[in-house]
């Protein structure tokens, strides 16, 4: 099963949420009052450790963010072979319907 980010893709949960909080690091966010800039500690299939860093210096807070991510609902390479033998088949069998009715007013 693959997982979607955006546009992407992913073939797993881990993949999928590191995509995702990559795009949040080194973001400036309003905390209490005080300005941090957003990092990544570490990224689980279930999780996201955020680490806060103040902006004016002094201690990071860290925050552990429960997702889930979003099942790829894209089309992907299988949907397309999928499609393409479905097309084969149907000119496949027009062709002999064809040779057929030809065959059959001879």
């Amino acid at each position: 099963m693959s997982f979607q980010v955006g546009s992407t893709c992913y073939g797993s949960a881990v993949d999928a949420l590191a995509a995702s909080a990559s795009a949040q690091v080194g973001g400036v966010v309003v905390h209490g009052g005080s300005a941090y800039v957003v990092g990544v500690d570490a990224v689980a299939s279930s999780s996201i450790t955020y680490r806060l860093s103040p902006v004016g210096g002094g201690t990071a807070i860290q925050s552990v963010v429960q997702l889930t991510p979003q099942p790829c609902g894209l089309l992907e390479w299988q949907d397309g072979l999928s499609l393409g033998w479905g097309v084969a088949t149907a000119w496949i069998v027009t062709a002999a319907v064809m040779h057929l009715r030809k065959a059959a007013l001879q």
